[in-house]
């Protein structure tokens, strides 16, 4: 399969990168180039399904931008509804077919009709999940006249939606800056001034860019690889056949496969992102270090996190009508958020154990502050002191990480056969010694605080290393990471949903 991880890709990249800087001076030609690539790119990964959804899609939630947009636009909120509804019936058909499926032609054979003319299963395209939730925040932002004017043409707004940086897996871009949402650097970085820039681009921090994508191939290939083949994929595959300790290390594992996996596809596409002259939000920030699960959702998959925040939780009304309407909209939103992930019970119930978790959160700071008198408002336990964010950091993390067994499971069942698996299998010999990857997991946790604040204070000086010598060591690492890689091109797991 075509990924962004095959030689192809390296060699097409590298083609296309000496064609679109050779248009530096015309940065509209620039953009023609990238709606080309990503086509091409969307076709090789996916086929012709995925781009002529894509095609239809975005033409269509462009022209109802163009309507928006117009000076004296007639019925604006009408035409808002019908796009919004437009792209939840695209995603919602694509995405749950098969689940409705099955309940059709169940109602159908009880009604004694044929079932048979059902199309047996569709093909999900790549990436629809992202341009939809990017097409609500773009049409949402027209009709709320955010936009400076000129506002983006259809090309632009093709390319907005096809930008193979982003198509994938995310990050999901705003046309504006959105609080939360910045680049490597910290700052804004909406997409509507950098489509319609006039101003020669330029490579942002090549050498930034280059070390994101080794780091990044690090995490996924290497770290993410080694512990989905060795430990994860064996032992959810058959949790029965292995030992307690086992068990835990591949539910741990899971959790640190997922965020290497993901981060490291996000890094990647930020790199991509500066060596074309665009700045793409940063979709993660230290999430496994997060005090409490509501900083967790701070720090993970901010693009989404910030999405629902802004189209979900505060259309319902945010926190403006009270202590618990605010934990209704919450409920509401994180529900939402897990049936996104998935048509099975355990997505929802994924969801719902994150919601009663900030709702607990809440619950909790209230009572601590009533209790105390002590109005120390949110994060009430971690304003505490370090021993309250030691525990803090320690509750949330073992929350996440136990949490995500119905994420990883493919079934509620096959869930609950994990955690019986982990607590009744103290009696099956050891096939690996877990207490080795436990060791490594844990020693990585507590060292993790201090290299990452080595990494931010060492970059400025990394920063000042002649190309002369920083090229040829990023080359270095580029060789280790493919010699020492486990074999063949691993999925992205984000990419499914």
């Amino acid at each position: 399969m075509f990924s962004f991880l095959s030689v192809e890709f390296a060699l097409l990249f590298i083609a296309f990168f000496a064609i679109y800087w050779a248009c530096r001076s015309k940065p509209a030609w620039q953009n023609m180039l990238l709606l080309g690539i990503s086509y091409v790119l969307i076709y090789l990964m996916a086929g012709v399904l995925a781009v002529l959804v894509l095609l239809v899609f975005s033409v269509l939630i462009g022209a109802i931008g163009q309507v928006l947009s117009a000076p004296n636009a007639k019925h604006k909120k009408l035409w808002l509804v019908v796009g919004v509804l437009f792209t939840l019936a695209n995603l919602a058909f694509f995405k749950y077919y098969e689940f409705f499926r099955e309940h059709i032609s169940q109602v159908m054979q009880m009604q004694g009709l044929d079932s048979t003319h059902l199309v047996a299963n569709i093909i999900f395209p790549l990436g629809i999940s992202y341009y939809s939730f990017q097409a609500i925040s773009y049409l949402v932002t027209i009709y709320q006249g955010k936009l400076v004017l000129p506002k983006l043409t259809l090309w632009q707004t093709l390319t907005h939606f096809s930008f193979f940086a982003t198509i994938s897996a995310g990050p999901i871009t705003r046309l504006t800056d959105t609080k939360g949402l910045n680049d490597i650097t910290g700052n804004p970085c909406g997409m509507h001034a950098q489509w319609q820039t006039s101003r020669p681009r330029h490579i942002i921090m090549p050498t930034l860019a280059f070390a994101l994508i080794l780091l990044a191939l690090a995490k996924k290939w290497w770290l993410a690889g080694y512990l989905a083949d060795q430990w994860v994929n064996p032992v959810f595959a058959n949790p029965t056949g292995f030992h307690s300790l086992e068990v835990l290390a591949a539910i741990y594992g899971y959790t640190l496969q997922l965020f290497l996996d993901f981060s490291g596809y996000s890094e990647m596409m930020v790199a991509f992102g500066l060596l074309l002259g665009f700045r793409l939000p940063m979709n993660f920030n230290a999430p496994l270090l997060a005090h409490n699960i509501r900083e967790f959702w701070d720090r993970w998959h901010i693009s989404l996190s910030t999405w629902i925040r802004d189209y979900i939780y505060i259309p319902l009304g945010g926190s403006h009508h009270g202590f618990v309407r605010t934990q209704l909209n919450l409920m509401i939103a994180m529900v939402l958020s897990g049936i996104w992930h998935g048509s099975t019970l355990n997505f929802l119930f994924w969801g719902l154990l994150h919601a009663i978790a900030i709702i607990l959160l809440n619950v909790g700071d209230l009572l601590g502050q009533k209790i105390t008198g002590n109005p120390k408002g949110r994060n009430f336990l971690t304003s505490t002191g370090i021993f309250g964010q030691v525990v803090g950091v320690v509750v949330t993390v073992h929350f996440v990480v136990f949490a995500f067994v119905f994420f990883r499971a493919t079934t509620f069942d096959e869930a609950l056969m994990i955690f019986g698996a982990l607590f009744g299998n103290h009696h099956i010999t050891w096939t690996n010694n877990p207490m080795y990857l436990l060791f490594i997991l844990a020693a990585a946790w507590l060292c993790y605080p201090m290299a990452r604040t080595l990494a931010i204070k060492t970059a400025p000086m990394i920063a000042k290393i002649p190309s002369v010598l920083i090229y040829p060591l990023l080359f270095v690492g580029f060789m280790m990471v493919v010699i020492f890689a486990p074999s063949g091109i691993p999925g992205f797991i984000y990419a499914n949903f």
